[in-house]
């Protein structure tokens, strides 16, 4: 059964800090501007006060008339990722029929930027927020949102509930759908190339998922993985290269994605090597497949559309008080392609 949750209670505002501080929310404002002659023991009892209820100034008090402005603040974790455009346009376009514009933010797995991103984002009053899961995050960044009173909505991570409403796939369930590929087809000996999993939770989960369920099977695993190569395809094609010099024998690689899986087939090419003659090659999310050709990539795909349109919809319901799904999983779908199959 879906738990459902409701709104949350608001942010504190200048009257907060000021009964806090036991102070007018005029001197507290004077303070916050750093205007007005007041006593040095006065400010700092303000801003204790206000640091310790999470209070955030709203900048845009002066244009709104309202407490919240009709901005939905949405944070990615990289704007290079493509998986992001798609499910990006579909919030957007959810939300433009009811006059809520988008801000977009970027934090590069970073857990500091993205705290001060969300503290950015909360400044302006928002109608809504939207996070990706997956993603390392401060403690500092959940206490400013629980004081703030911030219903936030969550994508890409289905397999976590770590705010008020949660949509994504699992990751888990992605990873082992692709070793008991493997298994299905008689491999023995595979491998796993990713990168920056350290800072990408979701990709780690996966290829934890993966790793597992293939040892489960018997299967001789290895991970290539670096935390400095890129996710894209040039990333792919020099870890290939390093796995390809020590590692002969592997008989399948699943990746970190589907651009480092079409890297990893162009190393593979330019050693005379044919993925799925020479080597079963996965990869995951699906983004190869409106560009493919001829080499039709094995992969994981999903609806971003949909993802994009939950997190919108959720957002909407949030924003009029009504109770969402604490949990939506995005159904994944196992694509087959030519790089992965039963050999003739």
């Amino acid at each position: 059964m879906k738990k459902i949750i409701g709104s949350r209670p608001r942010g504190a505002t200048l009257a907060d800090v000021g009964l806090a501080a036991n102070v007018s929310p005029m001197t507290v404002s004077k303070v916050l501007r750093k205007t007005g002659r007041i006593s040095e023991e006065t400010q700092e009892r303000v801003l204790e006060a206000a640091v310790k209820l999470g209070y955030v100034p709203n900048q845009l008090a002066g244009s709104l008339g309202s407490a919240t402005s009709n901005i939905v603040c949405i944070l990615i974790p990289s704007a290079s990722d493509s998986v992001y455009s798609e499910i990006l346009s579909s919030i957007s376009r959810t939300l433009r029929p009811l006059e809520l514009r988008t801000f977009v933010g970027e934090s590069n797995f970073d857990p500091e930027i993205e705290y001060e991103q969300v503290r950015s984002f909360l400044s302006i009053r928002p109608a809504g927020l939207i996070l990706s899961g997956g993603v390392q995050r401060l403690a500092k960044t959940d206490d400013i949102l629980e004081k703030h009173g911030a219903d936030t909505v969550q994508i890409w991570d289905g397999d976590r509930q770590t705010a008020t409403a949660n949509i994504g796939p699992s990751h888990e369930m992605a990873g082992r759908m692709m070793a008991e590929h493997f298994v299905e087809l008689g491999l023995k000996n595979v491998a796993y190339i990713g990168s920056e999993l350290s800072k990408d939770l979701c990709a780690a989960r996966r290829a934890e998922a993966f790793e597992h369920t293939a040892r489960q099977h018997g299967l001789k695993f290895t991970a290539i993985t670096s935390e400095s190569a890129p996710r894209q395809a040039i990333g792919g094609t020099l870890l290939t290269e390093r796995m390809l010099e020590d590692q002969s024998d592997i008989e399948g690689v699943h990746y970190l994605n589907d651009a480092m899986a079409i890297g990893g087939i162009r190393a593979m090419y330019q050693r005379g090597l044919v993925a799925a003659d020479h080597m079963q090659v996965t990869g995951f999310n699906g983004t190869s497949l409106a560009t493919s050709v001829r080499t039709r990539l094995t992969t994981i795909d999903m609806s971003y559309t949909h993802i994009g349109e939950a997190a919108a919809n959720a957002v909407i319901s949030l924003a009029a008080g009504q109770p969402v799904s604490a949990v939506q999983v995005e159904d994944c779908k196992f694509v087959q392609g030519n790089t992965s199959g039963k050999r003739n």
